[in-house]
């Protein structure tokens, strides 16, 4: 788990050190060789890392006593990895940093030697960390190297118990009624039917139901079951099908041409049933390839079913409709939970009181209408009727309890592991919200940017898009889901499955901490990520730990309402927390923002939305030169923008209100890295400034409840990237001649 999260904080301080800032930076400073000796450790752990992310990160190695010892040296040695990683992450921000600030106040290049000295001593003590850890790499790398494990597991049995099996009944009449449905004559192509569902949700186990369903079996003259490898490669599926036809593998001397004859001589006028079993991916080029080998003479009527946790691949591989399978009652969860736990069966009733049995209704709602899970908490209470038992059951999470092999998270995992390394480390920054919460989507692409989780996509890609690009990997995948409007449209909001929060929780390896999973006592010191939730800040138990956490990335208020009202909390936060990458104070109620805001040079997000109370915002906000996003929208009371806020020379989005009648011109037009300009609540607003043709990177611009103001500079229609731009309850605003702006794709 935690080496997900190491060898995205390698990637993030190699491309650092790769960057052209940092570089020049080096050669001025003549740290040039500490700064590639640096990169050429770095680039040897990263291997290291990834080896083990592969390999001992997917449960490659026998639970044995050497497997445990093996967990635990590695254990600690990821433990030191870590906190050097971290600082070797500090001391590069803050050399970027140091580089911003001189582009700002300065327009010559000049140098603080006593800077450049400190800076030299820390990057060779870092240097020389790293490379004792290094060193400690060989007394592990050859358990990793030798334990390989193969993941394209080959075959599954097509047996299901079906006394085990509860639920689905329309699934299943559905389902036959479409598998039995008689194909047309003269239809080209072959019926491919994709069910698609996150992992533990049952589709195989309703598949195979069918699959051996006796109208089934008399209706088809062959049917073939394949469990797919974890990317679908041609020649390996043909072995598999002409395996399971002969029960023999197929000579390993026969080249693909050879194979596909041999497999078409072996569906020649044969109507087939043909079950593809969880495929996780495949390129669409393969898959025509596969496609047109099975679609061989004779085999009108033949049809081919593909599970998948995938919705990319249901769209790839279906010529009908995907059947996408939902989640079962909490009634049908509840008595897959009394089959596993065993007690009415092998006990008898006399020994499921009342008591028990509302218990278990409580139980039961942490399914979520997973069959899966519903199996896994059963099993965890199986032949127990201690009613304490259950009690405490209910208490727990999903990811408190130790998971087994085929228990919920395990299966779940199995989905995760399949992905790149840089949407799991999105993935796992999702736990620092509570469940259920919905979050502007493009606030969490903000968020995740801010953390350096998105890497360039190309020279000339930008993050947000990739960003984008990675939201929607994530919803393919179901672990995260773009939640409707009453109208039925996809709004600008997601929000996370409950049971893949248990997940995410799981997989973040106490690096994200929600105050509401807190159990008291100290705080890990793993953690970097701190949620708020419905929480008081006073609570003398949560601060007095909190406060130790020195290098914490994130502190985050996400619920309306439950903002930081202390100030004496804010101040603290600001003063301890020099390493804030992310300060999210929305909905707060404090009145004055300190000075000492300036002082978090790694700040990338911050945001006092909400703030009904603040009347200005303090100049020192002009010294976070890193930072990518500001949000101050619906702060109702701040008189005017800090003076100085052009020198934000990094900011890619700002979102603001202000009682000002006019924005400060020879500011705004030196925010010359906006992508995004959101212009709130702004009730004495009356123009925009010219400036803002200056803009060139500007995309998106949004203007609401701005009722005086009355036009847009023309020279907005200069900005050729400007492809957004969206009003509303701008009564007086004139917008004739926007409509015929060829550049905008939306102008609502």
């Amino acid at each position: 788990m935690v080496e997900t999260i190491l060898f995205n904080l390698a990637s993030k301080i190699l491309g650092k050190i790769g960057s052209g800032a940092i570089g020049e930076v080096g050669k001025a400073w003549g740290v040039e060789q500490e700064l590639n000796t640096l990169k050429d450790t770095l680039s040897t752990i990263k291997a290291v890392l990834l080896d083990a992310e592969r390999l001992y990160g997917h449960g490659g190695f026998p639970q044995n006593q050497a497997h445990n010892n093996y967990s635990i040296a590695m254990g600690v040695w990821f433990d030191r990895l870590q906190a050097a990683f971290y600082d070797a992450d500090n001391l590069l921000d803050e050399l970027h940093y140091e580089d911003l600030r001189r582009q700002v106040v300065s327009k010559f290049f000049s140098f603080d030697f006593p800077f450049k000295f400190k800076m030299g001593s820390r990057i060779e003590n870092i240097r020389k960390r790293l490379d004792m850890i290094a060193d400690d790499r060989t007394k592990f790398h050859p358990i990793v190297t030798t334990s390989r494990h193969n993941a394209t597991s080959t075959s599954i049995s097509s047996n299901v118990n079906e006394s085990e099996f509860v639920g689905r009944v329309n699934d299943r009449v559905t389902l036959l009624q479409l598998v039995m449905a008689p194909s047309v004559d003269n239809d080209e192509n072959m019926f491919v039917l994709p069910i698609v569902g996150i992992a533990g949700i049952g589709k195989t186990a309703l598949v195979k139901l069918l699959y051996n369903h006796e109208m089934v079996a008399k209706h088809f003259q062959l049917r073939i079951w394949v469990k797919v490898a974890k990317y679908l490669d041609v020649k390996d599926v043909m072995q598999k099908i002409v395996q399971c036809i002969t029960d023999s593998p197929p000579s390993a001397d026969l080249n693909s041409n050879q194979l596909k004859n041999l497999l078409q001589e072996k569906l020649h006028n044969t109507k087939f049933l043909l079950v593809f079993d969880n495929l996780c991916d495949c390129d669409n080029r393969d898959w025509c390839k596969l496609y047109d080998l099975l679609r061989c003479d004779g085999t009108v009527g033949s049809k081919i079913i593909v599970t998948t946790r995938n919705m990319w691949v249901a769209l790839v591989v279906g010529t009908v409709p995907t059947y996408n399978l939902e989640s079962l009652s909490d009634k049908d969860c509840l008595e897959l939970l009394w089959k596993w736990a065993g007690c009415r069966e092998k006990l008898g009733e006399e020994h499921v009181n009342a008591k028990l049995s509302e218990i278990a209704k409580e139980i039961v709602k942490k399914c979520h209408g997973y069959p899966r899970a519903a199996k896994t908490l059963g099993n965890n209470l199986f032949m127990e009727t201690n009613e304490s038992k259950w009690l405490e059951l209910k208490e727990k999470q999903l990811w408190e309890l130790a998971q087994k092999k085929h228990d919920i998270l395990v299966v779940l995992r199995s989905s995760y592991d399949t992905q790149p390394t840089e949407l799991k480390r999105c993935f796992i920054y999702c736990s620092i919200f509570p469940k259920n919460y919905e979050i502007e989507i493009d606030k969490l692409i903000q968020l995740w940017m801010a953390q350096g989780l998105i890497q360039s996509s190309g020279l000339t890609g930008e993050l947000e898009d990739t960003g984008t690009d990675y939201l929607n990997q994530l919803c393919s995948i179901f672990f995260l889901e773009k939640t409707e409007e009453q109208h039925g449209n996809l709004s600008n909001t997601c929000r996370m499955p409950e049971i893949i929060h248990d997940l995410a929780v799981y997989m973040a390896n106490e690096e994200c901490l929600i105050t509401t999973n807190y159990r008291f006592g100290l705080i890990s010191d793993k953690v970097k990520h701190v949620s708020f939730h419905d929480f008081d800040c006073s609570a003398e138990e949560v601060t007095k730990s909190l406060f130790e956490l020195e290098n914490l990335r994130t502190v985050f208020f996400p619920f309306q309402g439950l903002g930081a009202g202390d100030k004496g909390f804010v101040n603290r936060c600001i003063s301890k927390f020099k390493y804030l990458y992310v300060l999210d104070l929305s909905n707060s109620c404090f009145q004055v923002l300190p000075h000492s805001i300036g002082n978090l040079k790694h700040l990338r997000y911050f945001d006092i939305s909400g703030n009904a109370n603040i009347v200005t915002l303090p100049n020192a906000v002009c010294k976070l030169y890193n930072l990518q996003t500001l949000r101050f929208k619906y702060c109702v009371k701040i008189r005017k923008l800090p003076k100085n806020m052009g020198n934000l020379i990094s900011l890619r989005h700002l979102y603001l209100t202000t009682q000002q009648s006019c924005l400060p011109e020879r500011q705004i037009q030196r925010l010359t890295s906006l992508r995004s300009f959101r212009i709130t609540g702004c009730g004495n607003l009356k123009s925009l400034p010219e400036g803002m043709r200056l803009l060139v990177k500007l995309k998106t611009v949004t203007i609401a409840a701005c009722p005086n103001l009355t036009c847009l500079p023309s020279t907005m229609k200069n900005l050729a990237k400007l492809t957004n731009l969206e009003i509303s309850n701008c009564p007086n605003l004139d917008l004739a001649g926007w409509e015929d702006f060829t550049c905008l794709r939306s102008l609502q």
